[in-house]
């Protein structure tokens, strides 16, 4: 029985793999986090930055396979690497670290595409998150334990229930009898939070595959997203409500994903269609009328 340990595992896309993974008896499953969690499966509180407190952790759970979620800086990596390299995790297999596309804003996406990025950048043009990420992934490119490592760069993760609220609020915005604005006009890639959970437990069959792009099949800008909801969902109001708020999804530049390594077959005009159905599946056309406000702002 494979065991896995999910760094970071106690909402959203973590959530979703360990619900989708406790249903399948092959494997044995544990989160990690700094909180304490009411969890049908076995849960470790802990600091991962804290070296000695996480290495407890990885002997007393000894995990085959660790997804980290929460590796959001070169302390991160290097924690994982140094115990690796220190020979305390023999009985380690595959660790798979979530990153972002973020990085090709910055990055020629035709270059580094499923490859390392160079380490001679220029931080100082690049923001904060996205610099933490490029850090994380620098700081393990040196150590041995690459061999055995997937670096998924993920896109923007979407779906009803989002946390962060972002589809949420396009689904909104679509409301509208004609958005009169869009503020992106670059052609980028989304991944569904079911489909994002599917490739990755995909991957615990796998041997580790090394740096690979992920997302649903196809790219949207912000007006096609708008497009697609407002085209199958046929509810319209005219509102003299104008939302001024950022539309939530902003890219720097065009960054169309295609893996040559971990391919997902869902199309992304599909995917917004069923999260869509999703959401507004709470709504009929005489409730969203009557209400709105609550629909629009």
């Amino acid at each position: 029985m494979k065991k896995i340990l999910i760094l970071g595992g106690t909402r959203y896309l973590g959530k979703t793999i360990i619900n989708q993974l406790s249903l399948n008896s092959k494997f044995q499953i544990a989160s990690l986090s700094r909180s304490k969690e009411k969890s049908s499966i076995n849960h470790f509180v802990c600091d991962r930055k804290k070296t000695h407190d996480l290495n407890k952790v990885f002997e007393e759970f000894r995990p085959n396979i660790i997804i980290d979620m929460i590796n959001y800086d070169r302390i991160d990596s290097g924690n994982i690497a140094a115990l690796y390299e220190n020979n305390s995790l023999p009985y380690l297999n595959h660790y798979i670290m979530i990153s972002t596309f973020f990085l090709y804003n910055y990055f020629d996406y035709s270059i580094f595409s499923e490859k390392k990025i160079n380490e001679n950048y220029n931080n100082e043009k690049v923001d904060e998150y996205t610099n933490r990420k490029i850090e994380s992934e620098l700081a393990l490119y040196p150590s041995n334990i690459m061999d055995i490592t997937t670096i998924l760069r993920l896109p923007f993760i979407f779906s009803a229930d989002d946390y962060t609220k972002r589809f949420q609020k396009i689904c909104k915005i679509s409301l509208q009898a004609s958005p009169s604005e869009f503020y992106n006009t670059h052609r980028y890639s989304l991944i569904q939070k079911d489909d994002a959970a599917d490739a990755i437990i995909a991957l615990l069959d796998m041997k580790p595959i090394g740096i690979t792009d992920i997302s649903n099949t196809g790219y949207v800008t912000d007006k096609k997203i708008i497009e697609i909801l407002s085209e199958k969902f046929s509810i319209k109001i005219n509102s003299k409500n104008n939302l001024n708020e950022k539309f939530p999804y902003t890219v720097k530049q065009d960054i169309c994903l295609t893996s040559k390594k971990l391919i997902i077959k869902v199309p992304i005009s599909l995917a917004i269609k069923k999260e869509g159905e999703k959401y507004f599946s709470s709504f009929n056309e005489s409730k969203v009328i009557k209400n709105t406000k609550e629909c629009i702002i």
